[in-house]
């Protein structure tokens, strides 16, 4: 499986949040993310589902 990484630019601009809501977002721990060598990263693909999850919300909605 070939995950795609995303920065928290990139989740930014996915989510159509501004970088310190995402920063906010992972500070609560509502958000799925990583963190390797203290770098942060989100998996496309989990932050797709978690999308998918949230009340109202659906990806298609953010897209275009």
């Amino acid at each position: 499986m070939n995950e795609e990484f995303l920065i928290t630019s990139e989740c930014t601009k996915l989510l159509k949040r501004t970088p310190g809501a995402v920063r906010n977002l992972v500070l609560r721990r509502k958000i799925p993310f990583r963190k390797p060598g203290g770098r942060l990263i989100f998996l496309r693909s989990e932050i797709e589902k978690w999308i998918e999850k949230a009340p109202g919300l659906r990806l298609r909605d953010l897209e275009g």
